[in-house]
């Protein structure tokens, strides 16, 4: 009788134990954001220069983190007008 609950009692933690390793992220804070800025004359040179940049910046990271390939997800990019033409490119990037 006392075998038996213990048996159930193993069986139920080593359940729990399986769904908890089993639900926790794979390599958690592994990819990061990456963002660069770019300044131009114009619009259009801000945006080259801002994407230029961010390639130089994501290959930073990878080699910082000694990767030899990247996943890069759809890079944004936003401008704004002051003297010059201001814009941010950002990407997320993983292993």
């Amino acid at each position: 009788m006392i075998r038996s609950k213990l048996l159930i009692a193993g069986a139920a933690v080593g359940a729990i134990a399986a769904f908890i390793a089993v639900s926790q992220p794979v390599q958690a804070g592994s990819c990061a954001l990456v963002t660069a800025k770019g300044r131009g004359a114009s619009e259009a040179a801000a945006m080259k220069r801002s994407a230029k940049n961010l390639n130089g910046h994501i290959n930073h990271w990878a080699h910082k983190g000694k990767l030899k390939a990247v996943r890069v997800g759809m890079a944004s990019t936003a401008c704004g007008k002051g003297p010059l033409f201001v814009c941010m490119s950002s990407a997320k990037v993983c292993p």
